[in-house]
């Protein structure tokens, strides 16, 4: 109960904001960094996991950190020395590891591909002009309709229409040149 109040309503509003902020930016990043070392999908979720709770669990001193993006990648570098200190000193958890690193080998790949699309995706959308960009978030990511979006932009519905189609060409050409058919 104590640590509920120790923060207003606003505060905690503010934190959890900061906070998915940075989940958001730094956690594919995280994951990448972790899956280079460990070959191992789920280890590297799991650290990448470990690594946000503890940074939430010390919220109250987001202020105190200088650069966020070299604390994460240092706790994330930390917990991958420990897995692999443990992997090292445990015959059967060693064995384990092997073992299920075989068939997880084309699931991160097709798992990184994804990613990789997504984030030539989310670099796309950002080139997008301010209104095209808005519209098409509004659409495609609120899912909402022409004619809602052109009430709260208090546009035409078929100046929304043509802005949507001209950012949907748009993406489409940026982001096929980032697909790899086999």
């Amino acid at each position: 109960m104590g640590e509920r109040n120790r923060f207003t309503t606003g505060e905690e509003r503010i934190l959890q904001e900061r906070f998915t902020a940075m989940f958001r930016e730094f956690e594919y990043p995280l994951y990448c960094f972790a899956l280079k070392t460990l070959q191992q999908e789920l280890l590297a979720r799991d650290i990448v996991q470990d690594v946000f709770l503890k940074l939430w669990s010390r919220r109250d001193t987001f202020d105190t950190i200088n650069n966020v993006e070299d604390y994460l990648y240092r706790m994330v570098r930390n917990k991958v020395i420990d897995v692999l200190r443990q992997l090292a000193n445990d015959r059967k958890l060693r064995a384990d590891y092997f073992q299920d690193h075989q068939w997880e080998e084309s699931r991160t790949f097709d798992h990184l591909s994804a990613k990789e699309y997504e984030l030539a995706l989310a670099e796309a959308i950002s080139q997008l002009p301010p209104q095209r960009r808005v519209i098409y978030q509004l659409s495609q990511l609120e899912g909402l309709s022409r004619n809602e979006i052109a009430d709260q932009l208090q546009i035409s519905p078929h100046t929304v229409k043509n802005q949507l189609t001209a950012a949907l060409s748009f993406l489409r050409k940026i982001v096929s040149g980032h697909i790899k058919l086999f």
